[in-house]
């Protein structure tokens, strides 16, 4: 009888530290994923702040087309209209990345009541929503690029066209 509590006892204790270790590896996870968390705030911030950028550029751009008296080439308005879908796209995407931060917000507050099979369900989820938000920022940061170029190339040819314009007269 003695020997079946001393084996209870270290079976007890083995659970006890075997838990101790899941617990510490779950919250080591979720250290990491609460800095990544961070990182994706602060990208989340610059995109927003480069996408109304773009968007006043845009606008800007659209102005310029507008007042142009004769326009030979309307492949301008074509790209542009493509530009404004995109920057739409992206308006789109920065709300749903807004949503997905404010509920991981929410999930971290909620985290020291949860049991350690919810923690990890709930660790993974945020680790795949992680991967999705940081993927489409750095697609979103290129696109970015491209339109910049685009609104330049634009600029570029309206300023063409008005100086071969003012050149006929």
């Amino acid at each position: 009888m003695r020997n079946f509590v001393m084996i209870l006892a270290l079976l007890a204790i083995g659970f006890t530290s075997c838990n101790d270790n899941a617990n510490k590896d779950l919250e080591r996870q979720q250290q990491e994923l609460t800095q990544a968390n961070d990182s994706i705030v602060s990208t989340h911030e610059e995109l927003r702040a480069k996408h109304q950028e773009l968007r006043n550029n845009h606008n800007q751009v659209s102005q310029q087309l507008s007042g142009m008296e004769e326009l030979e080439d309307s492949t301008q308005l074509e790209k542009l209209v493509e530009l404004e879908a995109q920057i739409r796209d992206h308006q789109a995407t920065l709300a749903s990345h807004e949503e997905m931060i404010r509920s991981h917000n929410e999930l971290n507050q909620k985290y020291g009541s949860l049991s350690a099979d919810e923690k990890k369900a709930q660790l993974d989820e945020m680790q795949k929503t992680h991967d999705r938000i940081m993927s489409e920022q750095e697609e979103m940061r290129s696109e970015h690029e491209n339109i910049e170029k685009s609104h330049q190339s634009i600029r570029e040819k309206v300023a063409q066209s008005e100086e071969d314009s003012e050149n006929e007269m």
